[in-house]
C-alpha cells in the first residue's frame, strides 16, 4: 500500500493582552477579557457609588457640628459671655446724673440662623461730666431677685421692683427686700469710629436668685 500523505494540524495561537500566547483549542480563554473588564467596571461603579454616598455625609456633618465647634472655640471667653453691644449715640445720653432706660438691641445667632434687630434686654445708663470728661455708669434692668424689670422712681431716688418690692440705690447697691444683692452693673465703652461717640455695652445676663454675680453662658 502507498503510503498516504501526512497532514499535520498546527493550532490558532494569539497573543492576549497580558503577552501570553493563547491558544485557540481552549474554548475558555475568549472570554477571559470579557469577564476581567466586567469586574474592573463592576469595582469602578461601586467605588464611584461609595464615594457618592460620603461626600454629601461628610458634608451635611460639617454644618451640623459647625455651629458646635464655633461654640465650642469661644467658650470661657469673656466677648463671648459679654456681648459688646452699641446702646446709644453719647449725645442722646443727658449729663444730669438721672439713670435712663435704654433698650439693648442686636443681632440674635442661634446654632443655624441670624435674627438681626432683636432686642435682648434692657438697662439704665447714667451719664455724669468731669472735668469735661463723660463718666458713664451701667445697670442691667433686671431685678437680681427673679429677674423681673426694676423701675426708677425719681421721687425716691432709688430702683423699685415692682414683682416683690426689693429697692436699690441710685449706685446699685441693695436698700431692701427679698433680693440677695445689688442690681448687675455692665462695663461700658465708648467708641468715637463712625463720625460721633457712641455708648457700647458689654451686655451679660447674671443668674437670679442668687447672692453671687455669675453670668449666665
Amino acid at each position: 500500500m502507498a503510503d498516504l500523505p501526512r497532514v499535520y494540524v498546527v493550532p490558532y495561537l494569539w497573543l492576549s493582552y497580558d503577552g501570553s500566547m493563547n491558544s485557540a483549542t481552549n474554548p475558555s480563554d475568549p472570554i477571559r477579557l470579557p469577564a476581567r473588564r466586567s469586574f474592573l467596571t463592576r469595582a469602578v461603579t461601586m467605588l464611584v457609588g461609595v464615594l457618592l454616598v460620603i461626600f454629601p455625609f461628610a458634608a451635611g456633618l460639617g454644618v451640623f457640628f459647625d455651629p458646635l465647634r464655633r461654640r465650642k472655640s469661644r467658650a470661657g471667653s469673656k466677648a463671648d459671655a459679654a456681648q459688646l453691644i452699641r446702646i446709644c449715640p453719647l449725645d442722646a445720653l443727658p449729663p444730669d446724673g438721672v439713670p435712663r432706660l435704654f433698650p439693648v438691641i442686636t443681632d440674635v445667632v442661634d446654632a443655624w440662623s441670624r435674627t438681626p434687630g432683636q432686642r435682648i434686654g434692657s438697662v439704665y445708663l447714667t451719664r455724669t461730666d468731669a472735668e469735661g470728661k463723660p463718666k458713664i455708669t451701667c445697670f442691667t434692668s433686671t431685678c437680681p431677685h427673679l429677674g423681673c424689670a426694676v423701675d426708677w422712681h425719681a421721687s425716691d431716688d432709688h430702683y423699685a421692683c415692682p414683682c416683690h418690692a426689693s429697692a436699690f440705690a441710685e449706685d446699685g447697691a441693695k436698700l431692701f427686700g427679698p433680693a440677695l444683692r445689688g442690681l448687675d452693673p455692665l462695663e461700658v465703652t465708648l467708641d468715637e469710629s463712625g463720625g460721633q461717640t457712641n455708648i457700647l455695652v458689654a451686655y451679660e445676663r447674671f443668674r437670679t436668685g442668687i447672692a453671687e454675680r455669675i453670668p449666665i453662658g
